[in-house]
């Protein structure tokens, strides 16, 4: 093959989960491994000559303005099968039809498969879990007929990408065979964050952040007690839009005192510089970017296994806490509130964890993971 067909079925922003796609393919594409990346859209500001829109103009106006179910993702779907019904290699996003892995595998293609998160059984039960501890139910209830399509298009995969090792043992607790496994990370991009290495004002106090959806699933409720009963002098920074089915159960302990919610930023560099300590008790993920950008600002992170992704490593550049124990976060909290010359010990190492992180080197840790399953992939050039 020549270059690598990719397909993403959401807007391309560069932000959040489209960051990923984007930032592989660049990568790929400027260390001499072709690759096309079909999205529905993209915003104006991002152009590249190996991404292709399926709508521009006129006509992305239109299929957004009627707000047709899967219509965008659909078009861009019809354009990637359209053109790439040859293939011998195609990596498909999340979010994307079963029709379309069924397509390609009577192709007789190989599908490599990106996972942004744990497998939907692991996540279900971890939710249900979660809610019958805290007393909080959710909305986004995850059906059994979702979870029978996330096992087909797994069935129908040759290649699982596993950016966290939560997520590879999500895939072995629910019968994805180990050699369809590719072991791999999420990363950080350094052109993002261009004040990262300027000095910052010192606080005076500790403040503690949080940067995600503050919702069930990222362990807002045990966030929440933890620091009501740490009773610390500092500051709790929430970065994030807070659920709905949150909103009202937790009201009160939005109010408590010192905690300071910012809904939405456009320069989450500054909000990073800010902080002193990265809390991120989340109970499901694939591979939080947060943890990376905060370690990558020298922030010491406290995090559950599921926030740690394929980064931290626990005691020696932050700590890993069980994602259900709140006297656990409460001692650790008040550990670090307390001792400063921790935060500075384990916040350099996180930060110099991070340089293997970057998306460049991810980019070419998982180039030579594709290159060693398919040799022939980008003409067999090593």
């Amino acid at each position: 093959m020549t270059y690598l067909p990719v397909l993403f079925g959401y807007h391309a922003t560069n932000i959040g989960n489209s960051h990923v796609p984007l930032s592989l393919c660049r990568y790929w594409h400027d260390g001499g491994r072709a690759v096309k990346l079909i999205v529905p859209s993209i915003e104006k500001s991002i152009s590249y000559p190996w991404l292709q829109p399926a709508m521009k103009g006129l006509k992305k106006t239109l299929v957004y303005k009627l707000n047709i179910k899967d219509q965008a993702r659909s078009l861009a779907e019809r354009k990637f099968v359209k053109s790439e019904k040859s293939a011998s290699v195609v990596y498909l996003w999340a979010g994307l039809s079963l029709e379309v892995f069924e397509q390609f595998h009577k192709n007789g293609t190989k599908i490599i498969i990106e996972r942004i998160n744990c497998h939907n059984a692991t996540a279900r039960a971890i939710i249900q879990n979660a809610e019958h501890k805290w007393g909080v139910k959710t909305d986004n209830v995850i059906r059994d007929d979702k979870i029978a399509r996330e096992n087909r298009k797994l069935a129908l995969a040759d290649a699982i990408f596993c950016p966290s090792p939560m997520v590879r043992q999500s895939m072995l607790e629910n019968g994805v065979p180990a050699e369809k496994l590719l072991s791999t990370s999420y990363g950080w991009e350094p052109e993002r964050f261009t004040s990262i290495s300027v000095s910052r004002q010192e606080n005076l106090k500790p403040v503690f952040l949080f940067v995600g959806k503050l919702c069930l699933r990222k362990g807002l409720p045990l966030l929440l007690e933890a620091w009501r009963r740490a009773d610390i002098d500092g500051e709790l920074l929430l970065c994030g839009a807070i659920d709905q089915d949150l909103q009202s159960a937790l009201a009160e302990q939005l109010k408590q005192k010192n905690v300071r919610h910012l809904s939405f930023t456009n320069d989450i560099g500054e909000v990073y510089r800010k902080a002193d300590i990265f809390v991120f008790p989340t109970l499901e993920e694939g591979g939080p970017m947060v943890t990376y950008e905060a370690m990558a600002h020298g922030i010491p992170p406290l995090v559950t296994a599921m926030g740690a992704g394929a980064i931290v490593q626990n005691g020696v550049n932050g700590l890993v806490l069980p994602d259900m124990d709140v006297d656990a976060w409460v001692v650790a909290m008040r550990d670090m509130a307390e001792n400063k010359q921790k935060r500075i010990e384990l916040g350099e190492k996180a930060r110099l964890r991070t340089q293997d992180f970057t998306w460049k080197n991810v980019a070419e840790q998982r180039a030579k993971l594709l290159e060693a399953k398919y040799p022939k992939l980008w003409g067999g050039c090593f």
